[in-house]
């Protein structure tokens, strides 16, 4: 059998060295991979070990003989994506490298051509195709007759194979690789911080993929079928996760997972029995009062919603489907039940205005702290409606440039270029960070 490594990249892109995000995507693709026995995998997380990340991975890549490397993650991330497939083609030449995740899956072509090194890319959900790749790969198989692959050829063209089936019963997928992974140490390095200053072992389970609705700044790389876990399954991994780790915090990452009031009904009845505290992710549609009155005789620590625009028009736009009138009932009841909302206001759609960007604004800045809001640009990142508006429209000239600059935020609205910058200024104070802007209409103007 092949041996294959499948890792997570030390990540530096945010400038935040120790402190990210588990890519849960990563651990579901190795707990599959091992359970298919077509290879002996070997898992590595840089982000828990000492020194320099290329020395460890030409160890582990000698040391373990690997033939095989795989990583992924998103669009954001290409940096430290791109950085492992040049230590790993470095390494060992003849290596064949993976990679997956939403940097692939939102645009596949582009994300092979800005990171030369990789020879089979993964579209979509990775379990099945993983391991019929490396299968095909071990036993002289044809790496093209496998669904859900864009692959590299020996003239450096790229073919796109057969389109891979979503998943419909997630109820058979394994349990992550947590242990893989060094998820005792992410637990510790990566605590979440509650307003008292309390500091929580969070843990993200994994509810449902994908999603009904189709905002347009949003893209969803596990497909386009909604489709949820029974809770048996759910509080299955949750009684594996207590037995493992010191939990004190779950979230549950699942943005429609209160469409069915029984079901939360249920989840609520269920949950009382565990010590920890828990998140739950709700569309403004999906709040009323039965569902409040269910979430707060729990112990639902935070309950997030996502608000975007306090402009009619503009939610209109990003396809929504809720009115700022909805919003405002919806976190009003929150807040008169006691519970903690957190929600985000995003700036930048295509219809955005100087009247409708300072209307929500001043919505904003009347209301976020009674609902705890923040206030944040709109990147039109790569699968989203607006992405492929932007690059037809010529807002983003150069689709390869875009992903290696880092998918920074761009002038989408109906602004001018100082009003637009004048609006971004402002979001910045509020939340403190300065955006990765890029002006590309002036830059080739310049050229």
């Amino acid at each position: 059998m092949k041996n294959v490594l499948l890792l997570i990249p030390r990540y530096k892109t945010y400038g935040m060295e120790g402190h990210y995000v588990m890519p849960m995507g990563t651990l579901y693709v190795s707990a599959f991979l091992k359970k298919a026995n077509v290879a002996n995998v070997h898992t590595l997380n840089l982000n828990h070990r000492q020194g320099n990340e290329r020395d460890i991975l030409k160890e582990i890549i000698r040391d373990k003989e690997i033939d095989i490397v795989g990583f992924g993650g998103l669009s954001g991330e290409y940096r430290d994506l791109a950085r492992m497939a040049e230590y790993a083609r470095e390494i060992k030449p003849d290596i064949e490298i993976i990679m997956g995740g939403g940097i692939v899956t939102a645009d596949p072509e582009t994300a092979m051509l800005a990171i030369p090194e990789v020879d089979y890319g993964i579209i979509g959900e990775g379990e099945l195709t993983i391991v019929e790749l490396v299968d095909a790969l071990t036993n002289g198989g044809n790496p093209q007759s496998v669904d859900g692959l864009i692959c590299r050829n020996d003239d450096e063209s790229l073919t796109v194979t057969g389109r891979r089936a979503e998943i419909e019963d997630l109820d058979s997928l394994p349990f992550p690789d947590y242990e893989g992974f060094d998820y005792g140490e992410y637990l510790l390095c990566n605590p979440d911080m509650s307003d008292e200053g309390k500091k929580y072992s969070q843990v993200s389970v994994i509810g449902g993929r994908s999603c009904k609705f189709n905002c347009t700044f949003c893209f969803h790389p596990s497909g386009t079928k909604y489709r949820q876990r029974s809770l048996d399954s759910i509080f299955k991994e949750i009684d594996w996760l207590v037995s493992h780790y010191n939990i004190s915090y779950i979230a549950l990452r699942e943005e429609l997972f209160a469409t069915d009031n029984e079901r939360v009904r249920e989840f609520c009845h269920r949950i009382k029995d565990y010590d920890f505290d828990w998140s739950i992710q709700l569309r403004i549609d999906n709040v009323n009062q039965e569902l409040v009155d269910l979430l707060k005789t729990t112990r639902c620590r935070y309950i997030f919603v996502g608000v975007e625009s306090a402009v009619n028009e503009i939610l209109k736009s990003m396809h929504k489907g809720i009115t700022v009138e909805r919003i405002e009932e919806a976190l009003e009841m929150l807040h008169q039940a006691g519970l903690n909302s957190r929600s985000g206001v995003i700036m930048g759609d295509t219809m955005e205005t100087n009247e409708t960007s300072e209307a929500t604004i001043e919505w904003f800045m009347k209301n976020h702290e009674r609902y705890r809001m923040f206030l944040d640009m709109i990147i039109a990142f790569p699968g989203s409606i607006i992405y492929h508006r932007a690059c037809s429209e010529g807002i983003i000239p150069d689709k390869v440039k875009f992903l290696k600059d880092g998918c920074p935020i761009v002038n989408l609205t109906r602004m001018n270029e100082e009003d637009f910058c004048h609006m971004m200024n402002r979001v910045e104070k509020f939340n403190y960070r300065k955006y990765n802007y890029k002006n590309y209409r002036n830059d080739c103007k310049a050229i």
